[in-house]
């Protein structure tokens, strides 16, 4: 398996590169192709028994130092985990920088924990070192951030992007600048440190050649920058879960080829609650008959879930941008029943005390401007998120069901873009 992985790594790194006009990529028989897939799977397994391991010990260290607390008369505040998951949605990240700043804003029992776990994809995966560190100037740097696009984000490659040797319509190399400068090599230090004391930052992309989703703890990676060249790994993971496919280019790593951990997942949150490698299963393999502290899930869904019946124009962008928007939020949609519906499961039928909300761009949103990256939507999305996340009514504990909606009849069908 090793040999595969670097003949892998091997095959890549002699080509000319992503970048070149007949870019090589690695000659693997099916054979040894479903052999690293497996590995990779086998590999995300191992991962999610590591992590769900390392939050065990957190929450035990937490639940035994408010035991200790309670001996010596004190009224200590309950042991809780507290895991937010940052969704994909594009420029839409906005929403969910704003959230973070409203939520800021609140007090006492309302207030944003300093969260234990906190997991991003695609556009959340940007949010996601600022929301980790959660003080009021990592939130201030990442919704200016999320305030003022610039033009270089999403700029064209040149006139010959429909080439199909071309890896990509955009260049991010303007995006990968800002947000380098705003995550900076002292941030990237306070991540590590924080990751020290047992607080996890995980980052999902998807591995384009396997199909497979990849889960990076970054807060691991961090605690290995030592110099700049270092930290340059930190800022590839994040790119290449934003990658969306064909609009940005792809990020090779270790010698795989990485996009947008949307592709797989867009939300990333663990797929079985009650499974044995689960913090739950973990938990209670480790400390059987000890009752679990409790566990609160935030999720910011940074899109709306309905999906607006529109008249889509005859051309491929329109039909691209729209059957890419159908899909990701019916999947959006499914995972989060599920989650909720798991949750709701087990706080039921097994005493686990556990809660899952979660905030969505309203339904009803229209963008002022036409446009991906534009800052007049980007700042309203940003106010929207701030005004919403400084209302914890507006967190939501269940799905309505879209799949019975009406156009009302005095509106005529708009023209989808």
């Amino acid at each position: 398996m090793a040999h595969l992985a670097v003949c892998l790594a091997a095959s890549l790194v002699a080509g000319v590169g992503l970048g070149g006009c007949a870019a090589q990529r690695p000659s693997l028989t099916p054979r040894q192709l479903g052999e690293l897939r497996e590995h990779e799977v086998q590999q995300l397994r191992t991962e999610v028994v590591v992590l769900s391991a390392k939050v065990v010990r957190r929450m035990q260290a937490e639940q035994d130092e408010a035991e200790a607390a309670r001996a010596r008369g004190e009224t200590p505040e309950p042991p809780t985990l507290d895991v937010l998951a940052i969704s994909g949605g594009g420029d839409w990240g906005a929403f969910g920088a704003g959230v973070l700043r409203g939520w800021r804003k609140l007090q006492g029992a309302d207030a944003m924990p300093q969260f234990d776990v906190v997991t991003g994809v695609s556009t959340g995966a940007l949010i996601a070192p600022f929301a980790f560190l959660g003080d009021d100037s990592s939130i201030e740097q990442i919704v200016n951030l999320y305030s003022n696009p610039r033009d270089s984000w999403i700029e064209l490659r040149d006139l010959f992007v429909f080439l199909p040797w071309r890896q990509s319509f955009m260049s991010t190399e303007g995006l990968r600048g800002d947000v380098e400068a705003q995550l900076s090599p002292e941030m990237i230090q306070r991540i590590a440190g924080e990751a020290a004391k047992g607080r996890s930052l995980l980052i999902g992309t998807t591995n384009l050649d396997l199909g497979t989703t990849r889960v990076w703890r970054l807060g691991e990676e961090t605690r290995r920058v030592s110099s700049a060249e270092d930290a340059e790994r930190v800022y590839d993971i994040l790119m290449a879960s934003a990658a969306i496919p064909g609009v940005f280019p792809p990020v090779v790593i270790d010698g795989a080829l990485y996009v947008d951990g949307g592709v797989t997942s867009n939300v990333l949150l663990g797929a079985n609650l009650r499974a044995d490698e689960s913090i739950v299963g973990s938990w209670r393999r480790t400390f059987p008959g000890r009752p679990m502290p409790r566990m609160r899930f935030w999720i910011i869904v940074n899109n709306t879930l309905a999906d607006e019946p529109s008249i889509v124009k005859p051309t491929w962008p329109s039909i691209t941008s729209k059957s890419l928007l159908v899909s990701t939020r019916s999947a959006t949609r499914a995972m989060l029943q599920a989650f909720l519906l798991q949750a709701e499961l087990l706080r039921r039928t097994e005493g686990v005390e556990i809660e899952a909300r979660f905030l969505q761009v309203p339904d009803d949103f229209k963008p002022p401007v036409e446009g991906s990256f534009q800052a007049p939507t980007m700042r309203e999305l940003v106010r929207l998120g701030e005004e919403l996340g400084s209302d914890p009514q507006n967190w939501r504990t269940a799905l309505r069901q879209y799949e019975a909606r009406e156009i009302p009849s005095d509106e005529p069908a708009q023209s989808g873009r």
